[in-house]
């Protein structure tokens, strides 16, 4: 009996340990799904977020180095309003939209002064400032509108001083500082649109050279010396980075090719010398992707990629055209330049980088200037013709032309409402104003002004008070109308 009781137990709790095993198994393949699916569930949800969480670290890691990038190659334009010369950027007329009232500056070369006319004022408000060196030739107002910056130079005059740079206040027209620079002929210039830096280019036939100046304190802080002679045209790229420096010096025997200097104004160096031919007019396109130099001894154009540095094409002219100076319409498809041999206007169509087609316009043609807001231009005959010619930008056509009032027409401006447009006649005693009729739409000549002979580059600025410089962020509060006295005091 004892052993059989031993067997049934062994057996009962073989029994049992068997039930309970197959118990344990059922339990975990009867168990209801929906426990483990929301485990699972959480876990998905709990590794999608990590990640995501990974992911947006991994973006936010790449933007701000990118950020940080953008920022870097393009700096802040200052905040001060532009309105200057075709070779500063940006080109800011919307801007003083409210500044209807203005004066135009003249360098009278050949008799040492400055002209001063007010087109709404009687007789044109006609003033003169005598100048303490020989041969102004063009003014260069700076950003703000509060100082005109002029250069002297000699085309070859002796017996006088033109080595300098004259600041003038273009509300009180005194003239505040003159700068000696030491060599021969301070020439075209630019602003910088990103610093308080003007940079001069140079005339002199021993050296190539260009000079910075700091328009804050009015000193001259750098020379860099220059791969050529005779330094010409300046652009200046939208970032602040580069000048692009034209040269006039050529002497292909004596390997002097009339090269495109770029500067790195940071590092006060040149950085690359592009194209051969007296490459010495220069103009960049309003986006700043393309500038454009005219190498007339090579009848060409060469275009330059702003950023590359590299000239992405040489755009070929007639033969003879003898390329000059040029200027981007405001919407960048197209690019007019002056052909001086040839008395015509090329056209260039800027995508296609080629002379699409050619227009009349004047013997020595010379530059040209788009109006604000409407779709015309003028452009200046530089040679024995005395007139200008009024050329249709949406059709590329001249529609007609006006009689000025002596040859070499040569320099102009428009006003920023428009109204206005003087011109230059450096080869007689007159400047010419045209005024645009809204009306009809024609530019109609109003007066020839006797001024001197020789008058040469022109600028317009206007009057302004109760700030010292005219921003972005004042503009709109300024007061049209003129100083009582240098702080910026209205009546």
């Amino acid at each position: 009996m004892r052993k059989r009781s031993d067997r049934w137990r062994i057996f009962t709790g073989v029994f049992m340990m068997m039930v309970l095993l197959l118990f344990v198994a059922g339990c975990q393949t009867a168990t209801p799904v929906e426990a483990p699916a929301e485990e699972e569930a959480v876990e998905e949800e709990a590794a999608e977020e990590e990640a995501a969480e990974e992911e947006a670290a991994e973006e936010e890691a790449t933007e701000e180095p990118m950020e940080e990038e953008a920022e870097e190659a393009m700096p802040a334009v200052l905040n001060k309003v532009f309105y200057g010369d075709t070779w500063t950027w940006p080109y800011q007329p919307d801007l003083l939209a409210n500044m209807s009232r203005g004066r135009f500056f003249v360098p009278i070369q050949d008799e040492s002064k400055i002209a001063i006319i007010d087109p709404d004022a009687p007789d044109y408000g006609l003033t003169f400032v005598e100048m303490d060196f020989i041969q102004p030739h063009h003014p260069w107002i700076a950003p703000g509108m509060r100082w005109n910056w002029i250069n002297f130079q000699s085309e070859g005059v002796e017996g006088g001083v033109h080595d300098a740079i004259a600041i003038q206040d273009t509300q009180t027209l005194e003239i505040v500082k003159y700068i000696e620079t030491g060599t021969n002929d301070p020439f075209h210039s630019a602003f910088s649109p990103t610093e308080n830096l003007f940079i001069t280019a140079d005339l002199d036939t021993e050296a190539g050279r260009v000079h910075l100046f700091d328009t804050e304190t009015f000193e001259e802080i750098a020379t860099v010396e220059t791969t050529g002679l005779r330094t010409r045209d300046i652009t200046i790229s939208h970032d602040g980075k580069y000048a692009f420096i034209g040269q006039q010096g050529y002497d292909p025997d004596n390997g002097l090719v009339g090269t495109v200097d770029v500067l790195d104004i940071a590092k006060r160096e040149i950085v690359a010398s592009l194209g051969e031919g007296r490459c010495r007019s220069g103009k960049m396109s309003n986006d700043g992707s393309l500038v454009f130099y005219s190498c007339d001894r090579a009848d060409k154009i060469i275009a330059i990629d702003t950023t590359t540095l590299e000239v992405v094409k040489e755009i070929q002219t007639p033969e003879g055209a003898k390329p000059f100076n040029i200027a981007f319409r405001p919407d960048d498809k197209f690019a007019y330049v002056g052909l001086k041999g040839l008395g015509q206007i090329g056209v260039i169509d800027v995508e296609k980088l080629e002379i699409v087609k050619t227009l009349d316009s004047g013997t020595d043609t010379n530059s040209t200037y788009f109006h604000p807001y409407a779709p015309l231009a003028i452009t200046t005959n530089d040679g024995s013709d005395t007139h200008v010619s009024v050329v249709d930008t949406d059709k590329n056509e001249v529609a007609y032309t006006i009689e000025v009032g002596g040859k070499n027409a040569h320099n102009g401006q428009w006003s920023p409402d428009g109204r206005w447009f003087l011109v230059s006649n450096r080869g007689g005693e007159s400047v010419t104003l045209l005024q645009y009729n809204e009306e009809n739409g024609m530019v109609e000549w109003v007066a020839d002004i006797v001024v001197g002979f020789g008058a040469n580059g022109v600028q317009w600025a206007p009057y302004f008070c109760g700030v010292e410089e005219l921003t972005p962020d004042n503009v709109s509060e300024a007061t049209n109308a003129p100083m009582v006295d240098a702080e910026g005091n209205c009546e």
